[in-house]
Formats: C-alpha cells, structure tokens, sequence
C-alpha cells in the first residue's frame, strides 16, 4: 500500500511536535514522490514557515515508532496542531541546515527528461521511506540516495542567503522518466 506523509515541526528539544503540515490541504499528492518537486504547492507551504531554524522531519505513517511509545511522528499529529495555510509568500533560494552547516540551492537541482525537479526538502528530511507505494527508491532514480533522510529532525530554514561558512550539498537525485 501507499504511504503518507505529513510534514512535522519540532521543538528545539527535538521531541515535543509544535505542529504539522497535511499534504491534503494543498491537493491530492499525499504520498512522498507525488509532491517532492519543486514548485508544488504543499512543499511550497512548508517552505513559508521554515523562517526561522525549525526541526523538520517528513514523517510517513510507516515509519517506526518514537523512543518509548507505540507511536510515530505521524501518528502523534493526530493531537497536535495543525499549522494554518502561510499564504502566498515569496519561497527562498536556499534550503539550509542549521545542524550540519550545509545548504542545497534550488536553482542547481537538475530536472529530469519531462521538466521535473526533485525538491530537496522533502528528501532530505523523510522518516519512513522505502516502505510503501510512492516512496523513493534506489533503482528509481540517478544520484546519491545515501542523502535521503540525512536531515531529519535537523533545525532548518528556506532563505535567499546562506551564512557565511555553511556549504554547498550537491543534491542530485533525478527521476530519469
């Protein structure tokens, strides 16, 4: 079966869910590669909150459950709150990792033979992948998949600069259809 996915805010101490994005308020792509492009609407809406260093996690329903509970992240939504649409605000150039000082720029992703980029964002914060329908799979795609949930629960920002001494992370994973 296919997996779904929610995008989960955490406080700084990396436990506690401050709040959640649901894929479903911005259209029908509920599972991870549906929506992992850039200019989709719903990671454009997690983009817009991401203004200040937020611990991010792209949290699939099959992912395991947190440290002492019979719950994952997903799952835990179903108490917290759900974030409000930020409106149509400008999205930034850079996705930024507080954690491991290291950006990916948008403008750099390559986009595949039918004009679709992979949007880092999703990717690099997912827990659970590789577990259900519509997830990324090695096999499904060129590039680097050891990246793939590397920034999970990370302290992270979308801005148009990056601080100084941060680096570049070559993001290059393409679907090739």
């Amino acid at each position: 079966m296919g997996q779904y996915y929610r995008a989960v805010l955490l406080a700084d101490d990396g436990t506690e869910i401050t709040g959640y994005l649901p894929p479903w308020d911005y259209g029908p792509s509920l599972k991870l590669m549906e929506h992992s492009w850039l200019g989709n609407e719903f990671v454009q809406a997690v983009e817009r909150v991401l203004t200040s260093p937020t611990r991010l996690v792209w949290a699939g329903d099959y992912a395991d459950s947190e440290p002492g509970s019979t719950s994952n992240l997903f799952h835990k939504t179903e108490t917290a709150t759900k974030i409000p649409s930020p409106g149509d605000v400008p999205v930034g150039r850079y996705v930024i990792n507080h954690d491991k000082r290291t950006y990916v720029d948008k403008t750099t992703v390559v986009a595949n033979a039918v004009g679709l980029a992979i949007h880092p964002l999703p990717v690099l914060t997912v827990e659970g992948n590789g577990r259900g329908g519509g997830d990324l799979r090695e096999g499904s795609v060129t590039g680097d998949i050891t990246l793939v949930g590397t920034w999970a629960r990370d302290r992270i920002t979308v801005a148009d600069t990056v601080p100084d001494g941060y680096q570049a992370l070559e993001f290059d994973l393409i679907e090739p259809w």
